[in-house]
């Protein structure tokens, strides 16, 4: 018995605690073992079912797109997409969708190629006529961790129309309005060029014509192409011309004249009815009908006293004149006979030039202590401002559209012959700066205008055109001038279309008319540049079906800063594309394709013809291009 207790030994604790420590450390494993297979064979069950999805929606996405291009095409970056199957089609829905334990959606992006039209994911060129379809499937495995798929395939409308203006027979066809078609590299739209004339560069273009007979030019009033002058300087002279001036350059025809043996001092027309000034006694003012040739002498005015009118104007029914150191108001209510006076006043001196609005007339004097005066005239005739300019004499005035502002011509003087004048306040017009002409280039001017924050002086002696830069009121600066040594009486502005003149008539007996170009400026440093605005609106396309579908919006264009370009669309049924409206980005006209790029186009935009217009501006130095329009449809 002793020898058999001797034999059997116990185990202790620390071998038992080794023993469940190894039997627990293998129990793990197997047991990880087993989940981990398991996770691995249902990842691959997921896995299988999750390409068994791919290829379904890859299926539906090309019955979709084999129905028409635009079903896939008009989802192009807007997101999460699922399939439904609804009736027995595909439809592409809004975010995730599910299938089993598996969540999914894709994504329809534009796809872009490198230089060599390969197919890459970033820094390409987007190629219009192609998409990149992303599809994302995901599931939760038996850990909880997320797994995905995310497989692309890539659709383009091999199978689809295109309408294509890339070339210049491709634009020719369509309507330019200040646009042309050139071909920088092989067919583009811009706008047309143009010369910036600049009124601080009157030597830029300069135009002459020489009236007939003996005339001595000495007044002149424009409306339109029509230049009347009142040309009777000397006794030989025709008193009165009628001109016609058209084209770029222009060219100017003598209508028709009027022959008396009055001089004629000034000059006013208004709906083919000239004033003309005289020096008779008992015609002061001359009423002419020049609607046609040769003119009627329809009625006259004749005012008290044996002295000439100096000038005149006419405001609805009303003439003004001055004739010696009086003011005359007459009746134009009528324009035939003697027309009888309505009221008169002593100026006090001689009036040089007048202008009228709605409720004053404004004055420059000769020989006075006042130069500049400001006279109402309804319900009576009475003087509500003067101002003394410090002149011998002032000798021509220019208002300003809105009366608030006078521009002042004087003779030589101590002082400055040019005054901008502040008239807002009509009982207190107050002096805003000057200059002096005189010691600049010597002029002493005999006329004036103001246009585009210039003033233009013109008389006699030095610079006899001479333009200021009036930008900044209270500092008038010389910026350009003529040499026209003849000496200026009169000048007119003229605006023709997109062009602007000075029209002047001069002492010069050879060529006493003379047209100068004059304008805002703009262009490059030359002056040369291109209009401000244009239009483009291409042909009308016939697509040969009358269900026809426009889908896809490419424009290529080169859009330098300070310029723009927009683009709308219109479809209709209708080969003259009456009822069709012009539409833009949110399908209405409010908005335009303004870059270069490719656009869905709304599914609503169908209609067997097709049609685009693009607005075009420029900066005067650069012009917009239209180099490509390319649309997508199905028939």
């Amino acid at each position: 018995m002793k020898v058999f207790k001797n034999k059997l030994k116990g185990f202790s604790l620390a071998e038992i605690l080794l023993a469940i420590g190894i039997f627990g450390i293998i129990s793990a494993s197997l047991i990880l073992l087993i989940v981990d297979s398991t996770r691995v064979f249902e990842n691959i069950q997921s896995r299988y079912k999750a390409t068994l999805l791919t290829q379904e929606i890859k299926d539906s996405i090309l019955m979709l797109k084999k129905q028409g291009w635009y079903n896939i095409a008009r989802h192009t970056g807007m997101g999460e997409k699922h399939l439904e199957y609804t009736s027995g089609t595909y439809e592409v829905v809004d975010g995730d969708g599910t299938r089993g334990d598996l969540t999914y959606n894709f994504t329809v992006e534009q796809a872009q190629r490198d230089i060599s039209r390969n197919l890459v994911e970033t820094g390409g060129t987007i190629d219009p006529h192609t998409r990149v379809i992303t599809i994302n499937i995901n599931w939760v495995d038996r850990l909880g961790q997320t797994v995905s798929i995310s497989p692309k395939m890539y659709l383009n409308d091999w199978n689809t129309n295109s309408f294509l203006h890339t070339t210049v027979e491709d634009f020719l066809p369509g309507n330019q309005e200040y646009t042309l078609v050139q071909n920088l590299n092989g067919g583009e739209v811009r706008l047309q060029s143009m010369f910036y004339a600049d009124w601080c560069n009157p030597s830029l273009s300069m135009t002459s014509h020489d009236l007939p007979g003996q005339a001595i030019a000495s007044s002149i009033s424009t409306y339109d192409t029509t230049v009347l002058m009142g040309t009777g300087g000397n006794a030989s002279g025709l008193p009165f011309l009628k001109a016609t001036v058209a084209g770029d350059p222009p060219t100017v025809n003598i209508d028709s004249s009027y022959s008396s043996s009055d001089k004629v001092n000034d000059v006013f027309v208004q709906d083919n009815i000239a004033l003309l000034a005289t020096d008779s006694n008992a015609k002061e003012v001359i009423i002419l009908n020049i609607a046609s040739s040769p003119f009627v002498e329809t009625g006259f005015f004749d005012g008290s006293g044996p002295q000439d009118a100096a000038a005149v104007y006419r405001y609805s029914n009303r003439g003004f004149v001055t004739h010696g150191n009086t003011l005359s108001i007459f009746d134009l209510s009528s324009i035939n006979g003697s027309r009888p006076l309505i009221s008169s006043t002593n100026l006090g001196a001689v009036a040089s030039d007048i202008f009228v609005d709605d409720t004053h007339i404004y004055m420059t004097l000769t020989s006075s202590t006042n130069d500049f005066v400001i006279y109402s005239y309804s319900p009576t005739l009475q003087k509500v401002g003067e101002i003394n300019l410090n002149s011998s004499s002032a000798t021509s005035l220019f208002i300003s559209e809105d009366s608030t502002r006078a521009y002042v011509a004087t003779a030589v003087n101590s002082t400055s012959e040019f005054y901008i004048l502040n008239i807002s306040n009509k009982s207190n017009p107050t002096i805003i700066s000057s200059f002096d002409t005189v010691s600049s280039g010597g002029l002493s001017p005999t006329t004036v205008a103001a246009i585009d924050n210039r003033a233009i002086l013109a008389g006699t002696g030095g610079e006899e055109y001479t333009v200021l830069d009036i930008t900044n009121e209270t500092a008038p600066i010389r910026c350009g001038g003529l040499q026209i040594n003849t000496g200026v009486n009169s000048l007119s502005l003229v605006k023709q279309g997109i062009n602007h003149y000075t029209y002047v008539v001069t002492k010069d007996s050879s060529s006493e008319f003379k047209i100068i170009r004059g304008g805002p400026g703009g262009g490059g440093a030359d002056g040369n540049g291109y209009l401000p605005l244009g239009s483009y609106t291409s042909s009308i396309f016939n697509s040969g079906s009358d269900t026809s579908t426009y889908y896809l919006l490419g424009m290529t264009s080169t859009i330098p800063a300070g310029t723009s370009l927009r683009l709308q669309l219109r479809a209709s049924n209708n080969a003259d594309m009456s009822g069709a409206s012009w539409k833009g980005p949110d399908n209405t006209g409010n908005s335009y394709y303004t870059l270069s790029g490719v656009y869905d186009l709304d599914s609503m935009f169908t209609g067997r013809y097709l049609q685009y217009r693009a607005f075009f501006e420029s900066d005067t130095v650069r012009t917009p291009l239209l180099e490509e329009i390319i649309i997508n449809y199905e028939k």
